[in-house]
């Protein structure tokens, strides 16, 4: 699960994947070491049969998240239905700046008109996102589509799985 998200929401909102499916969840660092904890965690819960979610990264991740951060994101943002890139929809992911705060919406304050994105031709980047391919099964990866190029949301981020797999995969 995402470390620097969990900074902030807490590792509550991901129950339901344990409790509904019965899938294991680690919320891991970033660093070598928290990755291969998190990994010997899911494994263990795994041969165990326990869906649970356990915080690897105590440094920083709190059950119930950061209360000051939650209130400021409550006080300031609704929560809206939000198109994620190659995955389509998702109900209530999104946030959007309350009206009474509509001073500070770029939406509102330059008209921004957002136009409907598709994924650019050859990339998988959606399949790769919801686990049913692997970077390594796109015909653009480390080719055409490289961190200095990257073409996909799964590259643009260097903690994201195209770029991770660039870097530790080849």
């Amino acid at each position: 699960m995402p470390g620097h998200v969990s900074t902030i929401i807490g590792s509550k909102p991901y129950n339901f994947i344990a409790e509904k499916y019965n899938i294991p969840c680690v919320i891991a660092g970033f660093e070598p070491v928290d990755i291969l904890e998190a990994i010997y965690l899911l494994i263990k819960k795994v041969i165990a049969g326990e869906g649970k979610v356990i915080i690897q990264y105590k440094r920083v991740v709190r059950e119930e998240g950061n209360k000051i951060a939650l209130e400021t994101m409550n006080e300031i943002f609704d929560t809206v239905d939000s198109e994620w890139r190659g995955i389509g929809i998702i109900e209530k992911s999104g946030l959007k700046i309350k009206k009474e705060f509509k001073e500070f919406d770029a939406e509102e304050k330059f008209k921004i008109e957002l136009k409907e994105t598709k994924e650019p031709e050859g990339c998988i980047c959606g399949e790769i996102l919801k686990g049913k391919k692997k970077p390594i099964d796109c015909k653009l990866f480390a080719s055409f589509c490289n961190p200095e190029n990257p073409i996909g949301p799964c590259m643009v981020s260097s903690e994201g799985t195209c770029a991770a797999y660039y870097r530790y995969e080849r």
